[in-house]
């Protein structure tokens, strides 16, 4: 890697980590559906130049859109209502096993021992975490609920994911255009259907940290991070660029323990250790196959 790559991964490792911090503040002002439905909407506008139809692979596009635009969302920022920033960010990474189990099921893949050892480490690994105490001590905080509900929108990307693989005809930011005009549209109706208050909610909050936060979420997060992870993609090995999950989580983890005063006792270091261990097995082993389908959005966490 030339000294400009390294700069760029790390640039963007650094946004994504940082956005758990981002999302975790911003929640605690909004209800969680109606601030990733506004963030959705405002990268919708931003995308909206490369949406293309294309009839006969919309069905695909469209249902993958539900899963990688809306209810990952929906579950993710939900569950970063009460969890911690750093245990939404090590749960998040789940959605590496996931895809890997789901491409066994549904694609024909197979998987070796220490594939299954990687992901049972990795689920054990948030077990951990997710039956420890009870909440960071703050108000409303629920660390299992949290991490479940994390859990379950990793498990949507993944599904998500797989779903991809039958849009073969449409690039990268023409699928997150579609990814989030669907989003935007289901986190809507999502807020509407299951939040109340959101109004009050407003009116009450900080409106520059949620202009900060909205503005982060779309250009930041989304716009320059997807565009330095293909640009990273064209250039170096896919075995190179995949691992940059595991940074982005250790960087999430280190911003929330030292911004946000996360609990990072025993149980975090040693299921964080399992996770970080475990999925790291299943990245390299995944690519040193050549058989791993790449997320179409930032790893771990929003696109």
């Amino acid at each position: 890697m030339s000294a400009r790559e390294i700069g760029v991964l790390l640039a963007m490792c650094l946004v994504w980590g940082f956005h758990f911090v981002v999302i975790k503040l911003a929640v605690g002002e909004l209800p969680p559906m109606l601030y990733a439905a506004v963030r959705m909407t405002l990268v919708a506008v931003v995308m909206a130049p490369f949406l293309r139809w294309r009839a006969d692979q919309m069905p695909a596009v469209l249902s993958a859109g539900v899963c990688l635009g809306a209810l990952n969302y929906a579950l993710m920022f939900t569950g970063l209502k009460y969890a911690t920033a750093s245990a939404a960010a090590i749960a998040m990474e789940l959605h590496v096993p996931f895809a890997t189990i789901l491409s066994v099921i549904f694609l024909k893949d197979r998987v070796g021992w220490r594939r299954i050892l990687g992901i049972s480490l990795a689920f054990l690994g948030v077990a951990v975490i997710a039956l420890g105490e009870n909440g960071d001590g703050a108000p409303g905080s629920n660390i299992p609920l949290g991490v479940a509900l994390v859990a379950g929108g990793a498990f949507s990307e993944s599904v998500g994911a797989i779903l991809v693989k039958k849009s073969t005809g449409f690039k990268p930011f023409e699928l997150l255009a579609w990814f989030a005009v669907v989003g935007a549209v289901g986190l809507w109706l999502m807020t509407f259907l299951f939040e109340t208050g959101q109004g009050a909610a407003f009116a009450a909050s900080d409106k520059w940290l949620i202009a900060g936060a909205i503005l982060y979420s779309a250009i930041g997060a989304s716009v320059f991070g997807h565009s330095a992870y293909y640009w990273l993609l064209q250039r170096l090995p896919v075995s190179v660029v995949a691992p940059s999950v595991l940074l982005t989580m250790m960087i999430a983890v280190f911003f929330g323990v030292v911004l946000l005063g996360d609990p990072f006792g025993l149980r975090m270091i040693v299921g964080g250790l399992m996770v970080l261990a475990g999925v790291g097995v299943v990245i390299l082993r995944n690519t040193k196959k050549k058989d791993i389908k790449l997320p179409i959005h930032e790893p771990g966490t929003v696109s």
